[in-house]
């Protein structure tokens, strides 16, 4: 596996407060995302990709990320979003 890309180390070098604020900003646009799902995943990668949360908050984390993988309906996408933000320190 070759070095990671600008992208990845940018998400890597996320602190959780950067990854929380960056993720409710993408929830404040949500409405007006072309691609709802897209938008949700971007959330979910903003919160996944940092280390260091507290246990309780990395299972909901990986919850998200289980449920997205599932497809479901996008009616649900935002306000499963809006629940695991607001769980979540």
């Amino acid at each position: 596996m070759g070095s990671p890309n600008f992208l990845q180390r940018a998400l890597m070098s996320l602190t959780r407060g950067e990854a929380l604020t960056c993720a409710r900003k993408l929830l404040r646009t949500f409405a007006s995302a072309p691609d709802p799902r897209r938008q949700a995943q971007a959330i979910y990668s903003q919160l996944a990709h940092v280390d260091g949360w507290a246990p309780a908050d990395q299972v909901q984390i990986d919850a998200l990320g289980a449920w997205l993988a599932d497809s479901p309906r996008q009616a649900d996408l935002k306000s499963r979003c809006q629940q695991i933000l607001a769980k979540l320190k």
